[in-house]
């Protein structure tokens, strides 16, 4: 399905540019796992971040829409061209991402064809994925990881949201977090934290 297959094409994009290309925001690429010179490796990321209320439109008009999260406090933001919204952790390290789907498929189907799409990637490893129903909403999640073209291992957690609970709900919403094999614990809570707070209004 083309519209799908933009999507997941989009998602890839996000975790690949993340690992190694440079940020609109100035915050470059994350260090690499070893350091530079004296090994220094930033600590994991902390599983009790705290959160400040963030919004952003998601064209060029207010009409044209609004998402919303919940970001923890002091990751710097920016918004792309097309209304996705990126924050990112002090160190680099860690990344959040909410964007508004552009494409037709339930939560399970974006997420089938995910990984579809990222055979061929880089020592991939397909962790998890899973559907689940949660306070009139469907959630369905991709856990993967790959290594950077520095081979630098990154891991990656893709949640795609339905408002709404039938076989038919499209996907409105894609979130994503991702960081080090060592920031698990705390992607788990980040993506734990956020979900529940996501906004999409116009």
């Amino acid at each position: 399905m083309k519209r799908i297959a933009a999507v997941a094409v989009a998602t890839l994009a996000i975790s690949l540019a993340f690992a190694g290309a440079a940020r609109a925001d100035g915050s470059g690429p994350p260090p690499s796992g070893g350091g530079c010179g004296g090994g220094y490796v930033a600590p994991a990321l902390s599983t009790h971040l705290k959160y400040r209320p963030a919004h952003w439109n998601l064209g060029a008009e207010p009409d044209d829409g609004t998402l919303a999260i919940a970001a923890p406090g002091g990751w710097s933001f920016v918004r792309t061209p097309e209304g996705e919204g990126r924050f990112h952790s002090r160190s680099g390290a860690a990344l959040l991402s909410l964007r508004a789907t552009t494409e037709a498929g339930t939560p399970a189907e974006h997420m089938a064809d995910q990984v579809s799409r990222l055979a061929g990637t880089s020592g991939l490893e397909v962790v998890g994925q899973h559907t689940q129903v949660v306070h009139g909403q469907t959630w369905s999640t991709l856990a993967y990881r790959y290594r950077t073209s520095m081979s630098e291992p990154r891991s990656v957690k893709v949640r795609w949201i339905a408002f709404g609970t039938g076989s038919g709900a499209e996907a409105a919403l894609v979130l994503t977090v991702a960081g080090r094999p060592l920031d698990g614990r705390g992607l788990d809570a980040l993506l734990a934290h956020v979900t529940p707070t996501v906004q999409l209004a116009g």
